[in-house]
């Protein structure tokens, strides 16, 4: 820097003095500067977050929801387009405090191309940040998604995909759960929650594997175990995929899709609308259903000649399209959702058909099939008992979880509901935590719920309820039983002692389900002298299981 562009030249009646004065200013101008721009560096973001955050299409006239993660205290406003969008703080936010704010805008008929983008300002400090953006189109022009089809005949098809050949591998237990290249996931260590199981059956390509993990890497993308299927080919191609025929049909209970195919290739059952905490977290902040999409891979024609909805059916609407995914031709059904509710599907092939089948929506706990897993208890091969925590006066957990378990069967089944209660207190049967999945997935229940009590090895202060859950449509069952069950604490103990440790995302064994809302509830710590008091007290029992069922008739009510 050139001192005398910044300070002019002394008087000589100054002399050393002015000319020393001079430069220590100049050094503490620029080092003020330098403080300035390390401040800026470190501030934090107001901004976290902003959804849509990709491309995506809308059609002219549509309702868009804006989300924006932010600072509590910020003021934040968006834009879509040229088109101002007001936000309103919810009450969700994520794990470093951080709160969305959200609001609705309507779609305009002009203009190809709709940035959406966020401005927040804190303490005399504003941030922009870019977010996704809407493609427009009219209704009569939104195009198929990621799709080249062709209407070929009575055949929407996709020419000039891309052959699959090589090893293949074929799903020999019931389900193998889906896991997927860690580049590619939310960053879970097990099975991925937002991935359909494969059933029995299903053939996929391998890419490599199984190594010292026992993992297959396939070639639509995903990874299983290999101890859940076996070596069918060597080399070879089984083709392209064709899907001849789609029907539903519908009993007073469950809606039934039914899917003609070549051959029985890897497919996932895609739910929208879902809303995680951030890009690399699995917490869901918001689950509205408005449709599913189950994707079939290698598949490049579907039927396109419509789909007959049944009377009762879960679904309002069916159509079909094609899309190409990292190189794998796909054929896609949509089916949108009657009545906004999802709980999970169950998958079967019969030859070369697959049935899918649906629960119907229930507003009550009359008819819902429920299934209740009394928490350890069991005892193993070897004899050994597993008593589960132990807590103050020799307390064990699983006689609790039993007590509990058996009030709740009792007070479920009083208002009308059908209930299995696994046979799990003080016998060998049920012992492994897959097994317990196993028998419920085969009694096909629409919940499956957990009970269980926590425990603390260093503190004997911990308190509070909370209840996990894994797939999506779990997520407001979780907090239902959570809050109701915290409601009731209150009537147990003085509210100031009453903890909500809230409804979290978890990676359980028996959560870790596709098929229906799973959640694994701990009712609180019995480690804890006071709270133990209350937890095995007898006549706090009933209220607990009334709480617990109270959370399981809002979930069925719809209540977020």
């Amino acid at each position: 820097m050139n001192f005398s562009t910044v300070f002019p030249p002394a008087k000589r009646v100054c002399g050393k003095t002015a000319r020393l004065t001079a430069f220590l200013m100049a050094v503490l101008l620029l080092f003020s500067g330098f403080s300035a721009m390390a401040a800026e560096t470190v501030m934090t973001r107001i901004i976290e977050d902003i959804q849509p955050k990709t491309q995506s299409t809308a059609v002219a006239g549509s309702t868009e929801t804006i989300r924006v993660l932010a600072d509590k205290n910020a003021d934040v406003t968006a834009k879509v387009g040229s088109q101002k969008v007001t936000l309103y703080r919810t009450s969700e936010k994520d794990a470093n405090g951080y709160y969305w704010f959200e609001g609705e805008c309507v779609i305009p008929s002009s203009g190809s191309n709709l940035t959406i983008t966020a401005t927040a300002t804190l303490d005399g400090r504003t941030q922009t940040r870019t977010g996704g953006s809407f493609t427009v189109y009219s209704a009569e022009m939104l195009p198929e998604e990621e799709g080249s089809g062709t209407v070929s005949g009575d055949m929407l098809t996709i020419s000039g995909a891309k052959s699959f050949s090589g090893k293949q591998i074929q799903v020999t237990a019931d389900y193998a759960d889906v896991f997927i290249p860690a580049e590619n996931d939310r960053e879970e260590d097990y099975a991925a929650p937002y991935y359909y199981q494969l059933p029995k059956g299903t053939i996929d390509y391998v890419v490599s594997g199984p190594g010292s993990n026992n993992i297959y890497w396939l070639a639509s993308g995903r990874k299983v175990s290999a101890a859940k299927a076996s070596v069918i080919a060597s080399s070879g191609s089984q083709g392209e995929n064709s899907i001849s025929s789609i029907s539903l049909s519908a009993d007073s209970q469950c809606t039934y899709l039914t899917v003609g195919e070549t051959w029985k290739v890897p497919f996932n059952i895609e739910v929208e609308t879902i809303q995680y905490a951030s890009s690399t977290s699995n917490t869901v902040t918001s689950f509205t259903p408005q449709k599913i999409k189950i994707v079939f891979d290698y598949t490049t024609a579907i039927v396109n000649t419509g789909i007959s909805i049944p009377s009762g059916s879960c679904f309002s609407d069916a159509k079909v399209s094609t899309r190409t995914t990292n190189g794998v031709p796909q054929c896609v059904i949509e089916l949108t959702l009657r009545q906004g509710a999802y709980y999970g599907a169950y998958a079967e092939y019969s030859g070369n058909k697959l049935q899918l089948k649906f629960y119907n929506p229930v507003s009550s706990l009359k008819g819902a099939r429920i299934v209740i897993d009394s928490g350890h208890g069991s005892y193993t091969t070897g004899g050994a008992y597993d008593t589960g925590a132990l807590g103050v006066g020799s307390t064990q957990e699983a006689y609790e979880n039993y007590r509990k378990a058996t009030a709740l069967r009792d007070e479920l089944v009083s208002r009308g509901a059908e209930v299995y209660l696994l046979d799990t207190y003080k016998t060998s049967n049920l012992y492994s935590l897959y097994d317990r999945v196993d028998a419920a997935i085969d009694w096909e229940p629409m919940v499956y719920v957990s009970v269980h009590h926590n425990s603390s090895a260093t503190s004997t202060t911990a308190r509070g309820i909370e209840v996990y859950y894994n797939n999506p449509w779990s997520v407001y069952l979780a907090k239902n039983i959570c809050n109701n069950i915290f409601t009731a604490y209150q009537g147990m103990s003085s509210g100031s002692t009453a903890v909500n440790r809230g409804h979290k995302f978890s990676e359980y064994a028996v959560t870790r389900v596709k098929q229906f809302p799973a959640v694994l509830i701990e009712y609180g710590f019995i480690t804890t002298p006071v709270e133990n008091t209350i937890l095995t007290n007898q006549s706090n029992i009933l209220k607990f299981a009334e709480a617990t069922a109270d959370g399981l008739e809002d979930y069925f009510a719809g209540v977020k």
